[in-house]
């Protein structure tokens, strides 16, 4: 037999203690409390409330998951700092269903503002994509690499490289688990993220095609020019801007013993470890479409 897991029996106001604490166990005690223990409650929210939404309920889920974890500002966080504001520790569960709601609400107002987004550049774009040439391709994906590189905060710019070495050599990514470990975060919350990433740059990209300018700052621009100019290198460009992000993580040495256990237990050269400056063949029209319409792979 299984045995019991102690979450299911805790009281509203000894959760709030476990997932105020922090760690691992933290954690997981959030991460029950909405996929088991307020599961068919929040199911009942999100049938009232998740109308118009593209994500299912269980996407919606972990979503909320990382929106508890880090919240919606452009700086990293105390894990689960908005749970501070909480007085009555009695009534967190009710908390806990009433920000799902206002979550819900949210997330269909910027379902509408995306879908506006969509339409805008299908309808007002002045050429079709598809008659894009190359150059004016490159540009738009360094800027939106540049531009997001000015917006993300420090570890998610290191999980926009990761996305970015990892699409274009998947062979060498080291596992997402592992690196979900390695950055101390929760591995649901680290595929949320990811994916909220790629809408992003998804994003940028389609701001651009309905005839916006994306405001780069000098620094930005710079980097926007180097991408544009270096595109045919762009692996090893990418990884430079991986390795610069890298060392400023408060996690740096333990992704770097990961990435050092990862060439030992693979027997090859991660695109996380060692690169030696070869030149790989990118399709640009491929990585432009890919880039654009990777939030929905």
């Amino acid at each position: 037999m299984n045995p019991i897991n102690p979450c299911k029996t805790l009281s509203a106001a000894a959760y709030y203690d476990l997932i105020v604490k922090g760690g691992e166990s933290g954690l997981e005690a959030a991460y029950y409390l909405l996929t088991k223990r307020l599961n068919r409650a929040l199911k009942g929210m999100f049938e009232l409330y998740g109308f118009g939404l593209s994500d299912d309920f269980k996407d919606s889920i972990d979503d909320f998951f990382l929106y508890l974890y880090e919240g919606n500002g452009t700086e990293v966080r105390k894990p689960f700092a908005m749970l501070e504001s909480i007085r009555n520790k009695n009534a967190f569960f009710a908390w806990i269903l009433g920000t799902y709601r206002r979550f819900l609400l949210n997330k269909a107002k910027e379902e509408v503002k995306r879908k506006e987004l969509l339409e805008h550049a299908r309808v007002f774009t002045r050429t079709d994509p598809e008659q894009y040439s190359e150059e004016v391709l490159i540009a738009l994906l360094a800027a939106a690499i540049a531009y997001a590189d000015q917006q993300f905060t420090l570890r998610n710019r290191f999980i926009l490289y990761r996305m970015l070495l990892s699409y274009l050599d998947h062979s060498r990514a080291i596992p997402q688990h592992a690196m979900a470990h390695a950055l101390n975060m929760h591995p649901v919350t680290y595929r949320v993220c990811n994916k909220r990433l790629k809408d992003r740059l998804s994003e940028f990209i389609l701001m651009q095609e309905a005839g916006e300018t994306l405001k780069l700052d000098s620094a930005h621009q710079l980097m926007c020019e180097r991408i544009t100019e270096s595109f045919n290198r762009l692996y090893g460009l990418l990884l430079e801007y991986y390795e610069e992000t890298l060392v400023l993580l408060p996690s740096a040495l333990e992704i770097q013993s990961l990435r050092l256990k990862s060439i030992r237990s693979e027997g090859q050269m991660m695109h996380e470890a060692y690169y030696y400056g070869r030149v790989q063949s990118i399709d640009v029209r491929h990585l432009y479409d890919a880039l654009k319409s990777y939030s929905t792979s």
